[in-house]
């Protein structure tokens, strides 16, 4: 399954582009995928992505809908502990601070369904 993304390009080529992106705001993550698969390098990714969510709103709103886009493409029993990673990193990250980029996130995540279903597979 494949998910429209803003470039043309393989979802372990657009992991490799985040993986890289990170690195260079200073994570500690590799810039290579993870012989693991798509969901190993998802979980790297969102453990090193804090470091992007000190960037200007619109580039913390691209990585976080890259992730949630290759978020999608995973199997369903693969995507809970992620979409739980990734919810607890931005609702700990400098609480209180940047509302509005909170909001827009949870915006974005519930237009593509994500939080709906973090919230499905808790009901």
């Amino acid at each position: 399954m494949s998910v429209p993304a803003f470039i043309d390009i393989t979802e372990e080529d657009q992991a490799s582009e985040l993986r890289a992106y990170i690195k260079s705001k200073g994570a500690d993550i590799s810039e290579e995928n993870s012989e693991g698969g798509l969901h190993v390098d998802l979980a790297q990714i969102i453990e090193a992505c804090d470091v992007c969510l000190k960037d200007d709103d619109k580039d913390v709103e691209s990585v976080m809908n890259s992730i949630v886009s290759l978020l999608l493409i995973l199997e369903t029993e693969k995507q809970e502990a992620l979409i739980e990673s990734l919810c607890e990193k931005l609702v700990k990250f400098r609480e209180g601070e940047r509302p509005s980029l909170r909001m827009q996130l949870c915006a974005s995540g519930l237009s593509t369904g994500t939080w709906t279903q973090r919230r499905n597979t808790h009901s």
